[in-house]
């Protein structure tokens, strides 16, 4: 199966280790090592990748660091085994890679596109910092050093519509309008950091009869994503997801956002005047943007 285009977590198939940029340095010829990634319930920003396919090429694509914006770069291109594999800004085709799947069907292997060579755990090490090189292989074989797991930390536009659809909490007069192509789902837990730095229920910023009340709290926390996410991140191409409802009840109506769950199967909305996550906010919606 053809890899899709999407922000990654990429882990390999032998020990618990990610493929991670040291340190998140955007300086070239930073080096890109194994690392580990605990139980998965915090993100290691460093560990998190762009991936996209390269335009009339098959099975190939760059992978770029979220938080650095460099790819992730053979050294020289060379054929060598144990060529340093680095971050790097684009140049050429050692930062393409031939990503297909390996003998067993399930994981990947990735083959630089300029010399032949695949990015190989150091001796399969699960030590944090063990280095990963380009090294002789083929598509052919299970060695678990070679093989990395893909794991999805992003939807698209359409996968999104899908999961609102399925969400029963909708008018009959619902319409969606989604103004990116791919969206990082970010952990519960990193919604309720960030709404802990908008000020919201505090202040000024506390509900007031028209002044600032539903609407306005949900656009405050759709835009405090929005600016995190622009800070946090030299990538481009990709959003972050925070999406904002307008719904009605009996004898109301009310503004609130919503996320996708983290299996990625359901909405989950957010109260921005309480923040907290429910998964019935006890209106249906009408209109959505995300």
């Amino acid at each position: 199966m053809t890899l899709s285009r999407g922000i990654y977590h990429i882990e390999n198939a032998g020990v618990p280790v990610a493929i991670d940029l040291y340190n998140g340095s955007s300086a070239d010829g930073t080096a890109i090592k194994g690392w580990s990634f605990g139980d998965g319930t915090k993100l290691n920003w460093n560990q998190l990748w762009l991936v996209e396919p390269v335009a009339g090429k098959t099975d190939t694509f760059t992978v770029r660091s979220l938080i650095a914006g460099s790819y992730m770069d053979l050294a020289g291109g060379s054929s060598d085994n144990q060529t340093p594999i680095t971050g790097s800004q684009r140049t050429g085709t050692n930062q393409e890679w031939i990503i297909k799947y390996s003998a067993d069907n399930k994981s990947y292997k990735m083959m630089n596109s300029a010399s032949g060579t695949f990015a190989d755990l150091y001796n399969g090490g699960s030590l944090d910092g063990t280095p990963i090189y380009g090294w002789q292989g083929d598509f052919n074989n299970n060695q678990p050093h070679q093989c990395w797991f893909f794991k999805r930390m992003s939807l698209s536009s359409a996968q999104v519509n899908a999961v609102i659809k399925n969400n029963p909490h909708l008018s009959t007069q619902y319409k969606g309008y989604q103004t990116d192509g791919e969206y990082l789902i970010l952990p519960p837990y990193l919604w309720q950091e960030i709404w802990n730095t908008t000020g919201l229920s505090k202040g000024n910023k506390k509900w007031r009869r028209e002044i600032f009340d539903c609407d306005d709290f949900a656009l405050v926390m759709k835009s405090a994503i929005a600016e995190w996410g622009a800070e946090k991140w030299r990538a481009d191409g990709f959003a972050v997801f925070c999406g904002l409802m307008l719904g009605t009840k009996p004898g109301a109506a009310h503004a609130y956002n919503f996320t996708i769950s983290d299996d990625y199967t359901k909405v989950v909305f957010f109260e921005p005047q309480t923040n907290k996550f429910m998964d019935d906010i006890g209106c249906n919606a009408y209109l959505a943007y995300f």
